[in-house]
Order: C-alpha cells, then sequence, then structure tokens
C-alpha cells in the first residue's frame, strides 16, 4: 500500500461500516470532523486488503499529506510476519517456531535500538524490516483452517521466547535462501558492527541448500518447484546508474569481488572506471541499488564478461544461487530441517551458533508501533 504522503485514507471497520480519514489544511480530519494527531482508530479495521488488529494511527506529515500506522500488541504483530513471512501452508511446527523466534527477536532489538534517544520508534513493512500483512486471514478450506491453527500454536508455543547472545538480544537477521552457506553477520552488516560493536552469527554450511545446488549443477538447471539457482542481466542503463551511485564517472569497465566469505559469496565489490579509478563498495550496497530482485544474493557462480575482463560498453550477465543477504536463518533451509524431524531449537542452534533461547518476564513485552504504508 502507498499511503505515507496520501491526501486522504479510507478503511472498514467493524461490520464494514467505512471510515475516511483527509488532510485539510494542518489538520487531519476524520468522517468530517477535526481529529487529535495522531487520529486514533480501534481495530480491527481494513486497510486495502489488510485487516489490523490494534490502532490506526493517522498523523498530518511535516511535508504534506497523511502517514498511516498501525500500534499493535509484539504477539499479534509476530502472528503476521510469519504469516508472511513463510508459506504456513505446507511449513512444519518446527519451522513456524523457529521463524517466531527469529522475527520476535528481531523486532524487540530494533525497537530497544530505535527508541535509544527518547523518539518513538517503529518497524518497517517490507523488506527493510519484517514483512507483515496484518491479521492472517485463513481461507474456508479445511487445509486453509488447519494451518492457521498451526501458526497460531507455533505463536503461543513460544510466546514471549527470543534469542540471546551474551546477555544482549541476538542479531536475529534471516533471509530466503542461502544457496549452500550463510554468511557471518559481522560480513553483510557493517555498520551494526562498527557503531554499535554487535555481534551476530556465524557463517555455518546449509546441507539442505548444499543438497539442492548439487542437484540443480548435475541437472543443469534450477529446479522447478523450489529453484535455489538465477540469471540476471544489467542492461547499460542500470549499470550507469550503479556507476554513478559509487562516484564513478558512468558504468564500471569491470566489476569483480573484492572479498569474499568462507561461502564464495561476495562480501566486498570492486567497480572500476574507464579511467582505471577503482571503487570498492559492500556488495549488500550494490544489491540494494541494483534492486534486491535483481541481484539476489552475494552467492555469485559465474558472471559474462569474467570480473577480469572489461564490459566494453554492454551488459553485465550474472549467475547466482539463493535469495537474501545470508546472515542467519536460512528459511529454506530450516524448511527442510523441519520435514527431516529437527526441533525449533536446534534449527536455531544451527544457524545462530552461540545463542541461547531466554523467555523473559511477559510484562517486559513492548507495544510495536509500526508504519503501514510500504
Amino acid at each position: 500500500m502507498a499511503l505515507r504522503g496520501a491526501s486522504e485514507i479510507t478503511w472498514r471497520a467493524a461490520q464494514g461500516r467505512p471510515g475516511l480519514a483527509e488532510r485539510i489544511g494542518d489538520r487531519v480530519f476524520v468522517d468530517g470532523s477535526p481529529a487529535a494527531s495522531p487520529a486514533r482508530v480501534m481495530g480491527p479495521v481494513v486497510v486495502g486488503s489488510r485487516t489490523y488488529d490494534g490502532a490506526l494511527l493517522i498523523s498530518a506529515l511535516p511535508e504534506g499529506g497523511l502517514e498511516a500506522r498501525v500500534q499493535i500488541g509484539l504477539e499479534a504483530y509476530v502472528e503476521g510476519v510469519v504469516a508472511s513471512e513463510t508459506s504456513i501452508w505446507s511449513a512444519t511446527s518446527a519451522e513456524l517456531e523457529a521463524q517466531a523466534i527469529a522475527a520476535r527477536t528481531y523486532a524487540v532489538a530494533t525497537l530497544q535500538q530505535r527508541s535509544a534517544g527518547g523518539a518513538p520508534a517503529q518497524l518497517a513493512d517490507g523488506v527493510m524490516d519484517q514483512a507483515f500483512g496484518g491479521r492472517h486471514i485463513p481461507g474456508s478450506s479445511s487445509r486453509a483452517r488447519e494451518a492457521a491453527e498451526r501458526l497460531t500454536r507455533a505463536i503461543r508455543a513460544t510466546q514471549g521466547v527470543i534469542l540471546l547472545r551474551g546477555d544482549r538480544l541476538e542479531e536475529a537477521r534471516y533471509h530466503a535462501a542461502c544457496g549452500g552457506h550463510t554468511s557471518a553477520f559481522s560480513d553483510i552488516f557493517h555498520k551494526e558492527v562498527r557503531e554499535r560493536r554487535a555481534q551476530g552469527p556465524t557463517g555455518v554450511p546449509c546441507p539442505p541448500c548444499s543438497r539442492r545446488a548439487a542437484q540443480e549443477s548435475v541437472q543443469g538447471s534450477p529446479d522447478a518447484q523450489r529453484p535455489l539457482g538465477w540469471i540476471e542481466e544489467l542492461n547499460p542503463t542500470t549499470l550507469a546508474r550503479v556507476g554513478r551511485a559509487f562516484g564513478l564517472p558512468g558504468a564500471p569497465r569491470r566489476i569483480g569481488p573484492a572479498r569474499t566469505d568462507a561461502g564464495g559469496r561476495w562480501i566486498d565489490v570492486a567497480l572500476e572506471s574507464e579511467t582505471g579509478q577503482v571503487r570498492r563498495v559492500p556488495f549488500e550496497e550494490l544489491r540494494r541499488v541494483a534492486g534486491y530482485s535483481v541481484l539476489r544474493s552475494g552467492a555469485l557462480l559465474a558472471t559474462v564478461p569474467r570480473p577480469t575482463d572489461p564490459l566494453l560498453g554492454g551488459g553485465w550477465r550474472v549467475q547466482g544461487r539463493g535469495r537474501g543477504h545470508g546472515v542467519g536463518l536460512c528459511q529454506e533451509g530450516a524448511r527442510d530441517l523441519g520435514r527431516a524431524g529437527w526441533s525449533s531449537g536446534a534449527i536455531l542452534a544451527h544457524y545462530y551458533p552461540g545463542a541461547t533461547l531466554s523467555r523473559p518476564d511477559p510484562a517486559d513485552g513492548p507495544r510495536v508501533a509500526r508504519a503501514a504504508d510500504q
């Protein structure tokens, strides 16, 4: 939903009653009457196709338009994240529980960090934080109801459980598919390590992804049902944008790895200009500029031209494996480990080596204020 900056926001409340928020001058009007800022609409409310519990908060932005946020309890938020981040139809209980603990840990840690200066903290809805589609609404089929019940049981079974590294919350990152080996937190999240002296999981082999990668290599193509491999091409226009983003006068003449990790993932990349100027940048920054859906991971298998050869004004063809930054829990790996009979604790111990599970006093659990307009 593209709500940020909108001139009006509509919703449906209980029994389908419609609601309308408008910006008139510097004020927020709800259903034609002036409201406090932020205006508070108690849930459940339906915005677009999503159902939100808690409260819908609507504010006037300094730059114009409106902003909508949702304030919701932590466990309801975690349930919505797990429903958005996993395929609950086929997920095992262990997979759902492991995802719930990772998502809860990330939310609590991130809110604590962002509220350190005293400002209200919130989480974005999307790749910058965690996917959140509101309350999961199951279909009418028995299979849909069973999946929803399994999701709810997983949230209840892990209520309040978080991951700790020593006496600090774990840096509980996770990603879609590692491709065979996860990456160390310190290699990917440089800023957090530098500014907060944060420590997170080290990279570990991922046997399920390794087996699938070997199968794809033998058959010579990605698996039709659950592909790990991918091929993309960055055209000259995209490459020129990449060059400018990193201070080069135009598209890079050469692109190659400046540093790789134990699994072969590109950690830093060297961009060379036509004049021989070289910019060394984190590969995750290159992904951000080129597009996360284009450079799907840093686990690159081959490039055309090769890293030592010039691009000669053409495109850059990339063959890779996996999806996401590669740190922490591998969702594809966790799925297969759950199907193999691993418990959620065993899955988490594998992907977050050295971290421990903890269940704090429920009275300490925060509420989650989050944007609903990604």
